[in-house]
């Protein structure tokens, strides 16, 4: 079974201080194109995540000025986290068992990149369709099936 440390290739991770705006937060996560980003305190330690979704309920849908806000305030301060060793099926099962779509990972105790569900799915949805391909090659009795 795939770990979602062999899939880690081309992820980083998009920090912010508490301290910076709902703005700011927005104008990077939209530069970058993507939904979230991990708030750090002073000593660089992981204290929150920011998403598209606490933009949306907690600050724009309650007519607050993102400009004026701070993510400290408004960012999910209850930090899940995968690691390295943890398998793709495993991951993808916890994150929609606890609604969450974006969630760091850990390696060493210091978080590495900020992974989707996305992510996970188009993972796990390309090593399906390869064992597809394969049993119907095999069925077909064009190959051998391939080891996955």
């Amino acid at each position: 079974m795939k770990t979602i440390g062999e899939i880690l290739t081309g992820f980083e991770v998009a920090c912010m201080s508490a301290s910076d705006s709902v703005k700011a937060a927005a104008v990077e996560m939209s530069s970058r194109r993507i939904g979230a980003v991990l708030v750090l305190d002073e000593a660089q330690n992981p204290t929150g995540i920011f998403t598209e979704r606490d933009l949306m309920t907690r600050v724009i849908a309650k007519g607050l000025d993102p400009a004026g806000e701070t993510l400290g305030t408004h960012m999910s301060k209850d930090l899940f986290t995968l690691s390295v060793d943890d398998t793709l099926t495993d991951s993808a099962v916890k994150l929609q068992e606890r609604h969450i779509r974006h969630v760091p990972v850990v390696q060493d105790g210091k978080v590495i990149c900020l992974l989707s569900l996305r992510d996970l799915l188009r993972e796990l949805l390309t090593i399906k369709v390869g064992e597809v391909r394969s049993l119907k090659a095999y069925i077909q009795g064009s190959g051998e099936m391939e080891a996955q």
